[in-house]
């Protein structure tokens, strides 16, 4: 095996790391960036793999020929890299074996065995060897499932790939090393064979007992049930719905993401993200309040919310008054009559948040004077093609209609379960603009729709 790029620059951390957030519903999570490194949150540790091919050594940070997917919602990644022979494929996930890690199954699809780089870098004092474990600063960074042939142990992490792709690595355990600049780092050295696995696992745990993708996948879509459902002409941006849910539900918890996870119908979420770091931006988070209650207006879900804190600073409340406003019915709903009364005689806008989710639920039903616009843009696309929305929550009430063709007319089916006794008026502005009707179920043949004539209707790019 060729031995090449000797002084290649250490592969410094980047500062936030970019890639796709994976985890469990728990509270785990850890960042896979582009080349299915594992960087590990809570710690500055990093995990990732070579390969060593019959022509030379791969780095999947460096190469090329390296593609990687999301076959579906899920948070499962398949990562492809291409070399001498074939592919390798990466599949990363996390789950729950002996506790919370993040697993990367490595798959040789070339026709020949292949050693296996398992590798650990980041911010580490000391580093060493524990069977099939590599420990840094006496906390196990990784675990593979197979014994290795070789090691390597470094007080640089700049020359690691020198000592694994130059014949460097031995083949006895090696002693720790320590870096007083926290340089450490190492790599266990497996053998792979032809159409053959392994698995390593990050930070620890013993890789048989995780549970595999497929599992995780059908666990995720469980999960996800209670979320609105939508189906729509333009497949990728309805497959987006249960991605970009899933990914929120790892996002830094901030008010916007907090609104959106209830704007799709995952209340208790949004609230537990509330009730954790209100004292972050009592502002943005008084403001993230008040529209989740706005969009369901249930006090049970609520109950955990620590509504008083919320409102108990003068320069929020004062900051603010619209969203304090908004929050009257809850305080109504807790027995607080006086609290109730305080908060209607205030008033003011609250912005609406930012993001893409929230932006794709506006746009499927959008509050418009005194009732809720249902499809306000219509790409010329989707004409002809069914429509189905479940549960959406809106200011209004909980909205579920769908869209069927009679020949070149729409026929609207709806169904609405409104807040309170007042009659809202729902339009369609973007399949027959004098379409309108205040029942809160029904059905309603509409005129057949009419091509703008400012320009060509929007096409399904303008609602990703």
């Amino acid at each position: 095996m060729g031995f090449i790029d000797r002084f290649r620059p250490p592969r410094a951390p980047s500062v936030p790391v970019v890639g796709t957030r994976v985890g469990i519903d728990g509270g785990f999570c850890a960042v896979v960036d582009g080349s299915a490194t594992v960087h590990l949150l809570d710690r500055p540790v990093r995990v990732g793999w070579w390969i060593g091919a019959d022509d030379r050594w791969y780095d999947p940070s460096t190469e090329r020929a390296l593609r990687q997917t999301r076959p579906g919602p899920a948070p499962v990644l398949e990562t492809r890299l291409r070399v001498a022979g074939g592919d390798i494929l990466a599949t990363t996930w996390a789950a729950i074996g002996d506790g919370p890690a993040v697993v990367v199954e490595l798959a040789n699809e070339t026709p020949v065995p292949v050693p296996v780089a398992i590798t650990v870098d980041g911010d580490i004092r000391n580093l060493a060897v524990e069977g099939r474990r590599l420990v840094a600063d006496g906390v196990v960074a990784c675990a593979a499932d197979r014994d290795a042939g070789r090691f390597a142990l470094v007080d640089g992490s700049a020359d690691l790939w020198s000592v694994v792709t130059g014949g460097g690595a031995v083949e006895a355990v090696p002693e720790p090393v320590s870096s007083r600049n926290g340089d450490a780092a190492g790599a266990l050295i497996v053998p792979l064979l032809h159409r053959q696995s392994l698995r390593f696992v990050v930070p620890g745990g013993a890789p048989s007992l995780f549970p595999g993708p497929d599992r995780i996948a059908a666990g995720w879509a469980t999960r996800l049930e209670q979320a609105t459902r939508v189906e729509l002409p333009d497949e990728a941006l309805s497959a987006s719905v249960s991605t970009g849910l899933i990914d929120l539900l790892f996002a830094q918890p901030t008010p916007d993401v907090a609104v959106q996870l209830a704007a799709w119908g995952l209340l208790r979420d949004a609230v537990d993200r509330i009730s954790a770091h209100h004292r972050d931006d009592p502002a943005g988070w008084l403001r993230a309040a008040a529209t989740c209650w706005d969009l369901h207006r249930r006090p049970e879900p609520f109950a955990g919310l620590p509504l008083e804190a919320l409102v108990a600073s003068g320069t929020t409340a004062a900051s603010e008054p619209g969203a304090v406003g908004r929050l009257a019915g809850l305080f109504a709903a807790r027995g607080d009559a006086r609290a109730s009364a305080d908060a209607e005689a205030l008033s003011g806008p609250v912005a609406d948040p930012d993001g893409p989710m929230w932006d794709l639920a506006r746009r499927l039903a959008a509050p418009q004077g005194d009732g809720l616009a249902l499809l306000g843009e219509v790409p010329s696309s989707w004409y002809g093609q069914p429509v189905e929305v479940h549960g959406l929550p809106t200011t209004h009430g909980t909205l579920s209609y769908g869209v069927r063709w009679h020949g070149e007319r729409p026929a609207l089916l709806w169904e609405l379960e409104p807040h309170d006794d007042e009659p809202i008026r729902l339009t369609v502005p973007g399949l027959d603009p004098d379409f309108s009707s205040i029942q809160p179920t029904g059905e309603a043949l509409l005129a057949a729709p009419v091509p703008s004539s400012n320009g060509p209707p929007p096409d399904s790019g303008s609602f990703s």
